[in-house]
């Protein structure tokens, strides 16, 4: 268990802080809301030497220590990148969303998917929005992610939340999975398509913006290899 204080941003544009306790982190994959993407890019990852998952969407419990707002992580090799999702958490009282990079060992996940995602830290930020004020127009919320490189800084990902099961439906999977208690509990979605391929770079920043409310939530980390 650890506690985060953090920070919902409400809709008239007001600020409440509080301070909350999470309890338990679960990273979701394969939550493409078009099922014949998802084969295809399993079918991609496959000739990459990247075995499939056990299921589709697949659930990959992760230890609580993973989960990090620092913006600066270190990861185990150079053939790591993160993976702009959106996260979901109960703090007791209401469903928030927010922002968060799946940070996940590329080399590693040739070998062992679940242990791939373990092998990273799970960058988020700690500003939420209501989910029922973007309820109403989920699909038109937009992920985006940038990755520096030696090339330079440059988008990475860019889509809607059409590209991806909404809300309602990551909530019926955990049921399918056996988790009735979500209460304290942050799940990352799963991600947008790449826009060139993996890209390992020095720095990843994310967002995720609200057009019709005028807002987006950002984030941004340093990586750096530690052996």
């Amino acid at each position: 268990m650890r506690t985060y204080p953090i920070t919902i941003q409400e809709k008239d544009g007001s600020m409440t802080e509080k301070e909350t306790v999470v309890q338990k982190v679960l990273v979701m994959g394969y939550m493409g809301r078009d099922i014949e993407k998802v084969h295809e890019h399993i079918h991609e990852l496959a000739e990459i030497g990247v075995a499939p998952p056990p299921t589709i969407p697949a659930l990959y419990p992760q230890d609580i220590s993973v989960l990090t707002n620092e913006q600066t992580i270190t990861v185990p090799g150079k053939e790591t990148s993160g993976e702009v999702e959106y996260v979901v958490y109960h703090d007791g009282d209401d469903w928030l969303l927010t922002i968060g990079s799946d940070h996940t060992d590329r080399l590693l996940e040739k070998e062992d998917i679940a242990k791939s995602k373990a092998a990273c830290p799970k960058p988020f930020i700690t500003t939420f929005w209501r989910i029922k004020d973007v309820e109403d127009h989920w699909d038109q919320l937009v992920l985006r992610s940038w990755i520096t490189d030696e090339g330079g800084r440059r988008l990475y990902q860019e889509h809607d939340l059409t590209a991806l099961l909404p809300f309602s439906k990551l909530l019926e999977k955990l049921e399918e999975f056996g988790y009735t208690d979500i209460s304290h509990t942050v799940f990352f979605s799963g991600t947008v398509p790449t826009l060139e391929g993996f890209v390992y770079g020095s720095k990843f920043e994310y967002e995720i913006s609200d057009p019709v409310l005028g807002r987006s939530l950002r984030g941004e980390y340093s990586v750096i290899t530690g052996g």
